[in-house]
Parts: C-alpha cells; structure tokens; sequence
C-alpha cells in the first residue's frame, strides 16, 4: 500500500474524523492516525448545541446518534431565579449556515448530550467508511519537513511498526493538548488564564427532561439527559475556588447543588449515581496559529476556550467542515496554499472571535450585577427575545445583535432585584475555604 497521500489528519476525535470524512467524500486520498482505540471514553461535557446536530446531520450521522440518544428543542437557563425557557430559533441557525457555508442544507433544531465513547466511535466509523485510511493506536514521533515545509509524518503503529506517510497537507486535530502543535511550533497568540473549574457525574432515577442551566453567585450548575436513561450532573465555578474545593469535592458537588439549584438537589438525593465523579480544575483559554506551510489545525488544538457553553464539539464540527471545503480549493489547484488558508483563516475568526471572548469573560464568573438581572427580568415574559438570547448563548445569534428589553421603573421589579448586591450577599466569598 502507498503511504502517499493528500491529507493526514493526526487525531481521529470530534475534529479530526469529520474532517478526515469530508476530504475522502471530496475524492481525495486521506490517511487519519490516531494514538487511541476505540471505542475510548474522554473528559468532556459533551453536549452539542442545534448547530452542531446540524453539523452531524449535513453529515449524515445525526440519525446514528439519536438511536441512542435524546433529543430536545427546548431548554432552561436560571439565573438568580429568573427562569428563560425557549430555544434556538431555526431561523437563525439556518442564516447562520447560509452566512458561513453558502446554504441550509440538513440544518435541524435540536440539540442532544452522546457520550463520547459513542460520538468518537461513530465519526471514526463514518471516515472510515467515506474512504479515509484510519488507523488507531498509532502514535506520530515526528513530522519530515522539506524546504521548511511539512510534508508528513513517522509513527509508530500498534503493533510496533515504525512508517512513515507524505502528504500535500498534515493536519493536526489532536485536541488541546496537541502534540502537533508542539512538532510545528505553532505559538499561542492570546491566551485567557482565568477559567471554571468543573465537577460532574452521571446519575440514573432522575425524571428531568431537557438542559437545565442554573446560575447564582460565582457558581453555575447544569443537568441534561444523555444515553442509557442516565442525566450528566455538573457544577463550576470560579479556578481560584477549585483547591478549596476538591479537598471534598463531593460534598462541594451537593453543597452547591443545594444553593444553586435546590429543586435540582431534591431529586439527586433520590437518584443514584453510576459512575465515578470527574473533574476539570483548570481550563485556560488560548488561540494558536493555526497554519503554516504545509500544516494546519484545527479543533481545540486550533484554540480552546471554557466548557461554561459547552461549545467545543460544536465549534469542532464547524471547523471541519468549513477547513475541508477550503482545502478542496487547494488540493483542486484553484488556489495556493496562501491565499486558501489566509481565506479560511479569516472567515474561521469572524465567526468565532466575539464568542470566544465571551466565554472567556463569563469564565471568570463573577455574579450578575442588578443591571444585567433587570435585562434578564425583563425579557423572562417575551418569548421571542428569550429564544434570542438563547441562540447567543448556543452561538447562533450574532452577539453584535442588541436584544432591546422592554422598558420598565422600579414599581415592576421583584424586591430581589430591587434590593440586589452581590456583596451584601457574599457572593464573593470562596464558601469552600476553611
């Protein structure tokens, strides 16, 4: 077998299968290695917003998914009480779609929480039934370089045998961590330090359908059904809080439970939970340079950001697709390589940037101020600025968009928000240091 090819993807997870998928659908020759075997399990939230299920779906995979998985429109956003319930308009996803890809082809309005062991495995099996050569628990060592070019790879399969394979791109989709990042030198241009950190686990006996996001003070809360009739239960709060409290995290799990959400508390107590917690202490944000001649990246090794929106997967899909489409360019002869990746690299950032941002801001997760809760308060009856909202949240709806709220005085608040301060509430007081 030729080890010549087009494209070789390095990480065959929730950026790099699809990628890899695409290419081949293109006719072109694509080698994917990737150091695990799967089915493999990850730290991750998981959950993919409507514009990712519609990734999936363009896809062709969102069906597989949803054999064994939920699926839901609507969801719950709780903030200092305020309860938002809607969803992402379809509307807006697909003008979002139209703005970045040219159309709405497969686009739906649901979104749904698979496990990673089963997400992972599926877009490796679609690659590898799209044409892709996909081999697992296949490490790359190092990269050949020519003319201060990338041109492939050596690695070491798992049975041991060392090769090597050329291509006209090397792309590394290795995650956050990535070791390509490191083999090409790409160099962080921003970087975010302060984050969440999250704790969660999975419990069965819970009757709670759909997302359910609940925020007070400096901690956040979240619950959403996911395969094998068992719910994914986290909390997060500010990183300077972690050391605190991880010296006894399950108790800081319930404690916080019991003041973000107690509703939600009320029903873990009569749940049962079935696997061993997990937890993400740290998580800063950065982005890299993301090519180069000959490499590029993509996903989290691309850049990363908080879990707060659980956007990642959804971001990794979108980059797959939207790299693929350039690259045929290139690998068509329409275009140098320059000029392909510069594009790509643009129209990538002016969709992201703004969102980036504000997950790095809401990472830091200082409380509401009373200001942002009158906002918050005022569109609670509306159900179409709701949906807004949520659809910035779910990056759907530009943030340049002003949702404009209904003008109200003082007579109409709440006393809680009348009378709101977050300091009169010690919201700013790590309740888990000794």
């Amino acid at each position: 077998m030729s080890n010549q090819y087009d494209v070789i993807v390095v990480g065959g997870s929730v950026s790099g299968a699809p990628t890899a998928a695409w290419l081949a659908r293109k006719g072109f020759k694509v080698l994917v290695v990737e150091k695990a075997s799967f089915p493999r399990d990850a730290n991750s939230t998981h959950f993919i917003w409507p514009r990712g299920m519609s990734y999936l779906n363009r896809l062709g995979v969102a069906d597989k998914i949803l054999e064994q998985t939920p699926h839901f429109k609507q969801m719950e956003i709780n903030i200092e009480g305020i309860r938002l319930h809607g969803g992402v308009p379809s509307q807006a996803i697909r003008d979002r779609f139209i703005a970045l890809h040219g159309d709405d082809h497969g686009v739906v309005d649901y979104y749904a929480g698979p496990r990673r062991f089963f997400l992972d495995e599926v877009l490796l099996t679609e690659a590898r039934a799209s044409g892709a050569d996909v081999r697992e628990s296949t490490r790359v060592v190092s990269l050949i370089e020519e003319n201060d070019g990338v041109v492939g790879i050596k690695a070491i399969a798992g049975n041991g045998e060392e090769f090597e394979a050329r291509a006209r791109v090397v792309i590394g989709a290795d995650g956050r961590m990535s070791q390509f990042a490191n083999h090409v030198k790409a160099q962080k241009t921003e970087v975010r330090e302060k984050s969440t950190f999250a704790y969660y686990g999975y419990f069965s006996g819970i009757d709670k359908p759909e997302l359910c996001i609940h925020k007070r003070g400096r901690f956040g809360t979240a619950i959403f059904p996911t395969m094998q009739d068992r719910h994914l239960v986290l909390v997060y709060g500010p990183t300077e809080w972690w050391g605190d409290f991880s010296k006894d995290p399950e108790a800081g799990f319930f404690r916080t439970y019991e003041f973000v959400a107690p509703d939600v508390a009320k029903l873990l107590k009569q749940a049962t939970r079935v696997e061993p917690f997990k937890a993400m202490g740290r998580m800063v944000a950065f982005h890299r340079e993301n090519w180069g001649k000959g490499w590029a990246l993509v996903g989290d090794a691309c850049s990363f950001k908080d879990q707060w929106t659980a956007m990642g997967i959804t971001h990794a899909l979108r980059d797959a697709e939207l790299l693929s489409a350039h690259l045929e360019k290139y690998l068509n002869g329409e275009k140098d390589w320059a000029s392909v990746m510069s594009e790509y690299s643009d129209i990538r950032l002016a969709d992201y940037e703004d969102y980036w941002n504000l997950v790095c801001d809401g990472a830091e997760m200082q409380p509401y101020t009373r200001e942002e809760l009158e906002f918050f308060h005022s569109i609670e009856g509306d159900q179409e600025k709701v949906d807004q909202f949520i659809g910035q949240v779910g990056d759907t709806i530009s943030l340049k968009h002003q949702i404009q709220p209904e003008s109200q005085d003082n007579r109409e608040l709440p006393d809680f928000i009348k009378q709101f301060d977050s300091l009169a509430l010690d919201y700013h007081r790590n309740a888990f240091a000794d």
